[in-house]
C-alpha cells in the first residue's frame, strides 16, 4: 500500500506546494494537507490533521512534512506521531523534496526508505549557481563534438544499433528542460544525456548556459544546432548512451528524422499558445506550419502522442488536429 503523506505549514503554503508538485508529476492519491491561519492554535491543527487522517489509508504508514521544526505544524503533527510506528515528520519540505517522495513512495521496500529519501532530496535540492555547480553540469560543446562524424543516413532498424546513441524520447516541449522533463521522463528511461536540438537556442549563451544548469546530478544537458546533432548521433563516443532530445517545434524532429537519424515515435508535452496558432488542449497549440509538419511525420510512420507526464493517458495528436480542423 502506499505510505499516506499530510503536509503542514503555516499560511496556505501547503496547499500551493502540492498543486505545484501536481502539475509536475501528476495527481496524487493517499496525500492531504493542512494550513495555519492566523486565528488558529496548535489544537485546531490537531483536529484538522485527524480530520485527514481517517480518510486517509494508514496501513503502510504517514509521514508528515512539514514547514519548520518547533513551528505549530510540526508541533501538532508531534503529539499524533509520538510512540507511533511507522509515524513520523520531516521539516523544511521543498518541491525537489516532494516530488522525490511522491515518485518514490510505490517502490520503496520501507517506511524508513522514504525518510531517508526525503532528507536527502531535501538537502540535496539547496544550493547556489556560483557556488555548488559541478563539471558535470556545464555545457562542453568540443566534448561532444570533437570526434563526431560525417552524417549517414539512418533506417529505423538502426534505432539499437549499438553504435549510436540510444533515443529513449524524442520530445516537443517548448520549455524545453523543466520538472516534467528532469523529475519523471528521465527517471522513466533512466537518462543520464539530455539533448537539446534547436538552431537557435544553440546560438543563445544566455539560453544555453541556463538550461545546462538546470539539470540534476547524474544527468548532462547539451544544446546543439540540427547539424552537429546528427554528428553526435553518429559519435560512436556516445554509443549506448540513453538520451531524450528535447524540441520546441515539429519542423525540427521532421529536418532531424530526414537528416538520418530514426525516430519511431515523438511525444507532444507543451508549445505554448500566440496569436496565429490554434488551441488543442490546455498545454498544446499549432499553426499551419506545425499541421504540415506533424503531417509529413504521420506520412513516415511516426508514431505522434500527446502526454505531459508518463502517467497520463496518450492521445493521438492527429485525431486532435483533425478535430480543430473540423471545428
Amino acid at each position: 500500500m502506499t505510505i499516506a503523506i499530510i503536509l503542514g505549514a503555516h499560511g496556505s503554503v501547503s496547499k500551493k506546494l502540492i498543486e505545484t508538485t501536481e502539475m509536475i508529476i501528476g495527481k496524487q492519491q493517499n496525500v492531504a494537507w493542512v494550513d495555519l491561519l492566523p486565528e488558529e492554535n496548535t489544537k485546531i491543527l490537531i483536529e484538522k490533521y485527524h480530520a485527514h487522517l481517517s480518510n486517509l489509508n494508514k496501513s503502510a504508514g504517514v509521514l508528515f512534512l512539514v514547514d519548520t521544526w518547533g513551528g505549530s505544524p510540526f508541533n501538532a503533527a508531534h503529539s499524533i506521531v509520538l510512540n507511533k510506528e511507522k509515524y513520523d515528520i520531516v521539516t523544511g519540505m521543498n518541491i525537489p523534496m516532494l516530488i522525490e517522495v511522491f515518485m518514490a513512495r510505490d517502490n520503496i521496500h520501507s517506511f524508513q526508505e522514504l525518510i531517508q529519501i526525503a532528507l536527502k532530496s531535501g538537502h540535496e535540492s539547496i544550493k547556489s549557481v556560483n557556488y555548488s555547480l559541478t563539471h558535470t553540469h556545464l555545457y562542453n560543446e568540443k566534448d561532444i563534438t570533437k570526434h563526431a562524424t560525417v552524417p549517414k543516413p539512418n533506417k529505423l532498424s538502426d534505432k539499437n544499433n549499438k553504435n549510436h546513441m540510444i533515443i529513449c524520447l524524442a520530445r516537443i516541449d517548448d520549455r524545453l528542460i523543466h520538472g516534467q522533463v528532469v523529475t519523471r521522463w528521465a527517471k522513466e528511461y533512466n537518462i543520464k544525456r539530455i539533448i537539446v536540438v534547436n538552431d537557435e537556442v544553440s546560438k543563445d549563451m544566455i539560453r544555453k548556459t541556463l538550461l545546462t544548469q538546470v539539470t540534476p546530478p547524474g544527468i548532462t544537458a547539451h544544446v546543439l544546432d540540427i547539424n552537429k546533432t546528427i554528428r553526435v548521433y553518429n559519435n560512436p563516443k556516445y554509443a549506448g548512451d540513453k538520451v531524450i532530445m528535447l524540441f520546441t517545434n515539429p519542423t525540427d524532429v521532421l529536418r532531424l528524422f530526414e537528416g538520418g537519424i530514426p525516430i519511431n515515435s515523438v511525444n507532444i508535452g507543451g508549445m505554448a499558445f500566440y496569436k496565429d496558432k490554434k488551441q488543442i488542449n490546455n498545454a498544446i497549440s499549432v499553426n499551419n506550419t506545425d499541421i504540415e509538419a506533424f503531417k509529413k511525420l504521420d506520412q513516415y510512420g511516426i508514431e505522434l502522442e500527446v502526454r505531459k507526464v508518463p502517467s497520463d493517458p496518450s492521445l493521438k495528436m492527429m485525431q486532435l488536429i483533425k478535430k480543430i480542423n473540423n471545428s
